[in-house]
């Protein structure tokens, strides 16, 4: 093993029985492809190099700007996008390599709900053959127990089996999404992947959707993978929190880890930004206004990819690539050369503040 090699081994946690998911240097580049005969003069680095363990049971969110590389991130880990290096890992069975016939057993216990309600159901098919449709491509679905199954759904997640008669276009959002659920739950998987199902509804409706899959999980001992870009949502319903950014992650850690003593600078910045609920406390809290723009994925910096927009940044950080470990004296791991904690975030009596303009090195 090279030193290389043992180093990136030893940033990785040992493997746990509590381990329902582990995914090891996950790698997802797309080609661009230009010219009359297409060939490839590029790649998009939308995943590139993530270490990641789920426990069973809980709920991890991945939080992160648009671009970031969650949703592919998300799709990658569920085989709906084949991976292009790494490892993954599910319920003890490396199932990186596995082909379509392979996968179908696998699905059974790994699901996802998708982001848009509106999109991910099909308009020509009732609520009844959508929510039905994996009991039958499972060869479960039986005239009389797979119509009951369906109706079982429909009330797990708040609707009424009357509602199995009628197409998605007469649903809200929130019921769409429930739809969605109900499908994802069909098969009685262990984790779903649970990709921003909440970004496209009204605020009042998130709350009863966030609800319902808090509930879920109480009931049937669900693990989720929660992905958002709402740091609010992703404080209430989750028990750890892994920060991405170009497609690495930066920092990981419990929810009051992340929400009280954040390390990195990005994770910073995010959690300035966050809504304040009480009035009494606008214009008291520090922001952290990030300068320039977020680097393309086809192009990302050399070494820290933050360093572009980070106010910490020096020649250290465009010449080595920071890994994610402890330091900077916290418990949890982050990726930067200078770490610290900032704590607290919420209350901070001078007025808000910009970092210095982007630095070049």
């Amino acid at each position: 093993m090279s030193e290389a090699q043992a180093m990136h081994a030893a940033e990785i946690p040992a493997a746990s029985t509590d381990d329902i998911l582990r995914i090891e240097g996950l790698v997802k580049h797309f080609p661009i492809k230009a010219g009359v005969f297409k060939h490839t003069v590029g790649q998009v680095r939308a995943v590139d190099g993530v270490d990641l363990v789920v426990r069973r049971g809980e709920t991890l969110g991945v939080v992160g700007e648009s671009g970031c590389g969650k949703t592919t991130l998300g799709r990658t880990i569920i085989k709906l996008i084949e991976p292009t290096e790494g490892k993954i890992v599910f319920d003890g069975q490396d199932i990186t390599r596995f082909k379509r016939k392979q996968m179908r057993p696998v699905r059974r216990d790994i699901q996802i709900v998708f982001q848009d309600p509106y999109a991910s159901l099909n308009p020509r098919m009732t609520v009844r053959e959508i929510v039905g449709e994996p009991l039958r491509i499972h060869g479960l679905y039986t005239r009389g127990e797979g119509a009951r199954r369906v109706e079982e759904l429909l009330r797990t997640v708040g609707l009424s089996p009357e509602h199995a008669n009628r197409f998605p276009h007469e649903f809200s959002g929130g019921q769409r999404q429930r739809i969605g659920v109900a499908r994802a739950l069909a098969l009685n998987p262990r984790m779903m992947v649970l990709d921003e199902p909440v970004s496209a509804l009204d605020v009042s409706i998130q709350a009863q959707v966030v609800n319902l899959l808090a509930q879920l999980q109480r009931d049937l001992g669900l693990t989720y993978l929660f992905i958002a870009h709402d740091l609010s949502v992703v404080r209430h319903v989750s028990d750890r929190v892994a920060v991405m950014y170009l497609g690495k992650i930066v920092e990981v850690g419990s929810r009051a880890e992340i929400y009280g003593s954040p390390m990195h600078p990005y994770t910073q910045a995010l959690l300035s930004a966050v809504p304040i609920d009480s009035p009494d406390q606008r214009g008291k809290r520090k922001r952290i206004v990030l300068e320039g723009d977020v680097p393309s994925p086809a192009n990302p910096p050399s070494g820290c990819r933050f360093r572009t927009r980070c106010w910490k940044a020096k020649d250290i950080c465009a010449e080595e690539d920071p890994p994610l470990v402890p330091r900077g004296g916290g418990a949890h791991p982050v990726a930067c050369h200078f770490a610290e904690i900032m704590r607290p975030l919420d209350l901070v009596e001078d007025a808000a503040v910009a970092v210095a303009p982007t630095k070049t090195i």
